[in-house]
């Protein structure tokens, strides 16, 4: 079976099993499509790229947020990637155990209250050799779609987004 016919055979199932229930199907059938392809993404990425560099997407995606925007705080770090505090602070400590990141004390007297994490020279030249690899597989993955149809997913997906904040 293909994995058109297998998605479509699922979301049946699903509509079968919740039909007579007070639901917006269209709204299932966005969401769920779009956390599966979310899902799909993330494990690709995963296993095709960031593995040979020793990187889980969350450990990738906090290196990428700090290198675009420079010395975060932790709680900046965990709201630009929607996850909790205590989740980034995991993450941090694993790449700076790798000497990929480090923690500088902003506060007065070292207070550990005003803590920044910044990029080692490591860790740049980590993220600059590995984001080309992983943007080429972003395209892989919507490549699918044609220019048009990508830019109008983009738009449609940031609308989401807007819409929620």
């Amino acid at each position: 079976m293909r994995v058109s016919e297998s998605l479509i055979n699922e979301e049946h199932d699903i509509m079968e099993r919740v039909s007579g229930l007070p639901i917006d199907a269209l709204a299932l059938a966005v969401m769920s499509n779009l956390w599966r392809a979310s899902q799909a993404f993330r494990n690709e990425m995963e296993q095709q790229i960031l593995r040979d560099y020793n990187l889980t997407f969350s450990s990738f995606s906090t290196l990428f947020i700090v290198w675009i925007w420079g010395p975060l705080g932790m709680s900046a770090i965990a709201e630009s990637q929607s996850v909790a505090r205590s989740t980034i602070s995991s993450t941090v400590n694993g790449l700076e155990k790798k000497g990929w990141v480090n923690r500088v004390h902003m506060g007065k007297d070292g207070d550990g209250r005003s803590v920044k994490v910044e990029l080692t020279a490591d860790g740049r030249a980590l993220i600059e050799e590995v984001f080309p690899k992983f943007n080429a597989g972003e395209k892989s993955f919507v490549d699918g779609l044609s220019k048009d149809e990508a830019e109008t997913l983009a738009f449609l997906l940031r609308k989401l987004l807007l819409h929620k904040k």
